[in-house]
Formats: structure tokens, C-alpha cells, sequence
């Protein structure tokens, strides 16, 4: 008599190893789904699968940077990188504790950059695709949804009066009950980007939505409208928005540093589209302006150049100048007159691509647009006889535009012009951005 065996059909033995292999996987993809994993003690661990890699590297706005070097301009040091360590088949790493914020970061694999697969949060800086991840429990607590009423952010192409460019694009937040009351008006934030940024900035890298969405909930500031324009004036939108153009983002925005922008401003976006589309109140002061860095140069100038329209400015990590006094415009503009002249004379000149940006410049002098940046002391003067409810200023004592804005500010404080001024650790980083809208939300429009 054979002995009894136990025989599995065929296609049933290899429904049970699928089904085993599928558990094996599913199992891995469990214990590696949430990228990465935020622990009870304030650590973060990260786990990278990549079985074939000889090299994983980690960089993150967590990391502290290498050999900073403090200099009068601000600190600077290399991008901050870690190198993971090689568990089996998955690469990991642990951070000290965090404090609450907002970090992104990539990998390294083998030279090659990418993103945190493992990861649904990203987010565009420049050129550049971020993961990014929470620490709750502190200040992130406002850049993050929570159960409350959520504003609504539109995408709007607007006419342009600006040379060759009929449109251009701008998002625009508004706030929750907008549409359920017809008959309730409102305040008007128009806040800017920095260089390389674009209309989608603020509301990518700065959240804030989320923000407004979590102080207007706590009446920590009023209900109003945020309007968010692309400041980078040779594009119309943000890349990939425009389906006529296929420019990409650049860090450098020389183009956006000669009044273009500027002298645009008010026409086209303020009273050409926002107050002619949007329940606001159409007076001085409910109407507010803020920017960071070259959004900061925008808004110094905007609000200096149009006395009458702004009583709140911010100026968050502002750039001050464009490098150019007012000898220098003069220079500027004549050497402009005479490459306009020459491409005139001699049209291939401009048949490359320094030559077509040294024409782009030209142009953009020859129009006029740098009358915009003259007479600083008299249009402050100006500004300043009916002075804003808050003139902000805040910078990071790291940042590298201290040293501008110091400068600005002994000029405002020998003219006896008030301003208030907020300095906090870090440089020149969405970190602090994201800071300076929170604490300077509930001081516009006069909630106190």
C-alpha cells in the first residue's frame, strides 16, 4: 500500500505562488508605503528599495549645510547630504529629532537624482522636483489642511499690456462663503513670488492656502482675496501652462530687475482685471501688497511708484535694488539706445542667444520701464506723507540680502518713516516665507 500524498492541482499550485510572492511584496510595500515615517520622538526614518545601487545619498532642507561660511553677505555652504546605509535591499537613514515645519528633500543613486517614489507629496522649485514631508505639532500646524471651511483658488489669464505678450497668467484665492453671498465685499492681498519662482509659488512651495484657510477659521485674520501674478516678465505663466511657449524656469530673472512688470502692475492687474472681476473694495486701504525676494523688489517699487493705492506692504526677504543707482540707468540707457541701434544695423547680430537676450534688455530699456527705479527718496517721500497702516521688512539673520536691507532700512529710519521690522534665524528659504505670511496675515486690513 503506497502512502497517502498530498497533491496540489497544477494550476493550484501556482495560484498559491502567485499568491505568496503577491504577500511577499504586498508585505514589503507595506513596511515601505509611507515615505518617509515621522516617529514618536520627532525623528524621521527614510527607506529607499534599491537592491542594485552601489550609493544612495540623501539632501534635504533638514541637513544641516556643509562648511558654511558666514560672510557679510549672509551664510553660505554646500547643500547639506547624508549617505544612507544598506539594510538587505533597502537603503535607510534616521534624523535627529525636528521641529515642526515643512522639509523637502531628494535622493542621489548613484549620481542620478530623483525624487521619493514611495512619496505623493512633491512639489516644483525652479526646475527642480522636491519630496516633502510634515513634522507636525508647532507652526506647521498652520501650512497643513485641517477640518475647516477651504477658499478656492482660480487660474486666471488676464489682458497684458506688456510688449508681445497679450496675456498672462495669475492665480487668484478666494475665500470660503465667496460664492454662497454675493453681496459681501472684501480685502485684497496681492502677494509675489521670488526669482525662478512663478504664479504657482505661493501656492506650492508657500501653502498658503492652507494658511489662509486655517487663520481665517481661527479669526486670526480676515476673510479676503489673495491674488498671486506670474512676476517673471519674459514669461507668461508658469512652465508647461502656456501651450505657445515651451520656455523653462531659470533662476536668473534679469528681465523681471527693469520696471516691466512694475509699471504694469496697476493697469493691468489691479484695476484692468481684480477690481473689475472680483467683489473687492476699491480703496487704499483694504488693499495690501507683499513679496519675497525679487517679488519683494516688485513690491518696493509697485508701492513707491502708486502712493495712493496700498496701505500695507510687505517686504519679505526683499532684494532692494536692481544693482542699478540712478547714474548707472543713465548709463544703461544710452548703452541700450546703441545695441538698438547696431541690431538695427546689423539684424544676425542678434541671431544667438546672449545676442537675443542682450536685444531682449535693450528693448526693455528703451521702453522706458527703468524710470520706474528713479528718484527712490522722493517717491518715498511721497509715499510715506500719508504713510501705510504697516510697512513690514523681514528677513532671516542669515540671509544673503541682510546687508541691502539694513541699508534700506537706516534709509527709512533717517527720513523718520515707521516701519516694523521682523528678523528670525535661517536665510533666504521658503522656512521662513511661509513664517512671514503667518505673522503678517493678522496685522492687514486692521483686525486688531
Amino acid at each position: 500500500m503506497k502512502p497517502s500524498t498530498f497533491h496540489i492541482p497544477h494550476s493550484s499550485f501556482l495560484i498559491l505562488l502567485l499568491t505568496l510572492l503577491l504577500g511577499t511584496q504586498t508585505a514589503l510595500s507595506q513596511h515601505l508605503k509611507k515615505q518617509p515615517r515621522i516617529n514618536a520622538d520627532g525623528t524621521v526614518t527614510f527607506q529607499f528599495r534599491a537592491p542594485k545601487a552601489e550609493s544612495v545619498i540623501l539632501k534635504g532642507s533638514f541637513i544641516p549645510r556643509e562648511k558654511s561660511i558666514r560672510t557679510p553677505a549672509g551664510v553660505f555652504g554646500k547643500e547639506g547630504a547624508v549617505e544612507m546605509k544598506r539594510e538587505k535591499h533597502v537603503w535607510t537613514y534616521t534624523t535627529v529629532p525636528l521641529e515642526s515645519e515643512i522639509y523637502t528633500y531628494y535622493y542621489e543613486v548613484d549620481g542620478q537624482r530623483c525624487t521619493d517614489q514611495m512619496n505623493p507629496d512633491s512639489v516644483r522649485d525652479v526646475n527642480d522636483y522636491l519630496s516633502y514631508f510634515v513634522v507636525t505639532g508647532g507652526i506647521a500646524d498652520d501650512y497643513v489642511a485641517h477640518d475647516v471651511p477651504h477658499g478656492k483658488v482660480e487660474k486666471i489669464w488676464y489682458a497684458s499690456s506688456i510688449k508681445d505678450m497679450p496675456r498672462r497668467r495669475m492665480l487668484v484665492y478666494t475665500p470660503p462663503g465667496y460664492d454662497e453671498d454675493n453681496s459681501a465685499t472684501y480685502p485684497v492681498l496681492y502677494l509675489l513670488h521670488g526669482s525662478g519662482g512663478d504664479e504657482t509659488s505661493w501656492t506650492q512651495m508657500g501653502h498658503a492656502p492652507q494658511i489662509l484657510d486655517n487663520l481665517i477659521a481661527a479669526k486670526r485674520c480676515v476673510p479676503m482675496i489673495v491674488v498671486m501674478p506670474n512676476g517673471i516678465a519674459d514669461q507668461e505663466a508658469a512652465p508647461g501652462e502656456n501651450p505657445y511657449s515651451d520656455k523653462s524656469a531659470t533662476a536668473t530673472n534679469i528681465e523681471s530687475m527693469f520696471g516691466v512688470i512694475e509699471g504694469a502692475f496697476v493697469p493691468d492687474i489691479v484695476k484692468g482685471y481684480v477690481e473689475n472681476h472680483y467683489r473687492v473694495v476699491p480703496d487704499k486701504a483694504h488693499r495690501a501688497i507683499a513679496g519675497l525676494s525679487l517679488g519683494g523688489l516688485h513690491t518696493l517699487f509697485i508701492s513707491a511708484n502708486n502712493p495712493d493705492m496700498f496701505d500695507y506692504v510687505g517686504l519679505f526677504s526683499a532684494q532692494t535694488t536692481n544693482a542699478l543707482d540712478e547714474k548707472k540707468i543713465t548709463k544703461a540707457e544710452k548703452v541700450a539706445q546703441k545695441l538698438g541701434q547696431l541690431y538695427d544695423l546689423i539684424p544676425s547680430l542678434s541671431n544667438s542667444k546672449v545676442g537675443n537676450i542682450l536685444s531682449g534688455v535693450a528693448n526693455t530699456v528703451n521702453d522706458g520701464h527703468l524710470s520706474i527705479y528713479d528718484d527712490l527718496d522722493k517717491k518715498l517721500k511721497q509715499q510715506f506723507q500719508t504713510p501705510p497702516q504697516l510697512y513690514y521688512i523681514a528677513l532671516g539673520k542669515d540671509d544673503f540680502v541682510k546687508k541691502l536691507n539694513d541699508d534700506f532700512r537706516l534709509k527709512l529710519a533717517d527720513a523718520g518713516y515707521k516701519y516694523q521690522y521682523h528678523e528670525t534665524d535661517g536665510g533666504h528659504t521658503w522656512e521662513n516665507w511661509r513664517k512671514y505670511l503667518v505673522h503678517f496675515l493678522p496685522q492687514i486690513f486692521n483686525t486688531k
